[in-house]
C-alpha cells in the first residue's frame, strides 16, 4: 500500500528532520514544500499495520516534527 504523509517541522529543525526522514525504510520520495507543510513523503508499506508502525514509531517520534497528516492512496474504481 502507498501513503502520502504531510509533515510540519519546528522552526530550525528542517535539516535534521530531512536527514532522519531520508533514512526511513519504505520511503520512495521526499519533497520540500513551501506553505503550511514542510515535507511531503511518499511511503510504501506491505499493509496498514506496517504503515502504522512507520508513522507512529519512526516519523512522529522524530525530534523536531510538530505534526503529520496521512493520506492513503486508493485504487481508481
Amino acid at each position: 500500500m502507498k501513503a502520502y504523509i504531510l509533515v510540519k517541522v519546528l522552526t530550525g529543525h528542517e535539516r535534521d528532520v530531512f536527514d532522519r526522514l531520508s533514512e526511513l525504510r519504505g520511503l520512495e520520495e521526499i519533497h520540500y514544500l513551501f506553505g503550511d507543510w514542510d515535507y511531503l513523503l511518499s511511503i510504501r508499506a506491505a499493509d496498514t499495520l506496517g504503515l502504522s508502525r512507520i508513522i507512529t514509531q519512526r516519523i512522529r517520534k522524530t525530534p523536531g516534527i510538530a505534526q503529520t497528516t496521512t493520506l492513503l492512496e486508493a485504487p481508481v474504481p
